[in-house]
């Protein structure tokens, strides 16, 4: 009776001991989305559909799956962001991570702003309370993740200069910081981007990226709106458009504005894996297959740490 208490005693142990280290290994695992809202009817005339709303219930079923230690989403949350019900079923989505421990970091999109922008970041706030503002650090391990609202046609000349100085000030912070090795920075709208239906952001180009450029430790801009996958390379920084949450797809140039190191045609819905392994910052890119139900990791970006 005795040996089989030891026994059973140990193998709990051993348990309690391999699921500590298995959550250990996770917390820097982080996710990324962008553009999960549901395509609304204007959209439809020069859009194809292709069974986005599935797709969305997909990529969140994909992530419940996936060990985790938050989810960042860049933006275009929901449809029309100034009415409640646009919100429900993207909670549920929330919710099924957020009670595994799980939380949600967003940044503010056009979407959200859509027809009553006062009453969209209401309802955002509303719907995340612990943020007190739209641009905000966060940081895991190595790692800051620096969150920004590239919305300037809605916010006014006081908060645009408010935004400039916090993120000045941010990152001239983080760079000193000895711990911190990488910077993300992200914003909904993609300072570059092939698509024929958004064009580039020249604010995002004029107000964050000199900033961006100018540190160190700032080493790939996250962003979303167009609605595609693409990957760039700017004087040495990586640039990452991921605006494939379930919002309708969009077609890119043929004559490409910018190099896109992504040269496959495979361009659908998807989200981003980042994970901290050993002296690497590794970004799997995450696409949904033909069945609408499983994920391939069509691209992969890895960074390392040590490169200052």
């Amino acid at each position: 009776m005795r040996h089989l208490l030891r026994t059973s005693l140990k193998l709990l142990l051993t348990l309690l001991f391999s699921c500590a280290i298995h959550a250990q290994s996770d917390t820097t695992s982080i996710a990324f989305i962008s553009d999960t809202q549901a395509p609304i009817f204007i959209e439809k005339l020069w859009l194809k559909s292709s069974n986005n709303e599935k797709a969305t219930e997909a990529i969140f079923k994909e992530l419940t799956r996936t060990n985790i230690s938050a989810l960042f989403h860049l933006g275009d949350i929901t449809s029309a962001g100034f009415i409640p019900g646009t919100w429900r079923t993207i909670n549920k989505y929330f919710l099924s991570l957020q009670v595994t421990g799980v939380p949600i970091y967003p940044a503010l999109g056009n979407h959200e702003y859509l027809i009553f922008p006062s009453s969209g970041e209401k309802m955002f706030f509303k719907n995340f309370p612990d943020l007190s503002s739209s641009w905000y650090v966060k940081k895991f391990g190595n790692i800051a993740i620096v969150i920004l609202n590239s919305n300037f046609s809605h916010l006014s000349d006081k908060q645009i200069s408010l935004q400039q100085d916090w993120f000045k000030a941010q990152i001239s912070e983080l760079d000193r910081d000895p711990h911190i090795k990488i910077i993300v920075a992200g914003a909904h709208h993609s300072p570059y981007t092939n698509s024929k239906v958004v064009s580039p952001s020249s604010e995002v180009q004029k107000l964050f990226l000199p900033v961006f450029f100018g540190s160190p430790k700032c080493r790939i801009f996250m962003s979303g709106h167009a609605h595609t996958f693409e990957h760039f390379k700017i004087r040495g920084k990586d640039f990452m458009v991921i605006g494939g949450g379930g919002g309708l797809l969009q077609p890119l140039l043929e004559e490409k504005r910018f190099p896109d190191l992504y040269q496959s045609e495979k361009r659908t819905f998807h989200f981003v894996i980042c994970s901290h392994i050993n002296d690497e910052l590794i970004f799997s890119i995450r696409m949904i297959n033909p069945d609408y139900k499983t994920f391939s990791e069509v691209y992969k970006i890895n960074l390392s740490l040590d490169s200052q």
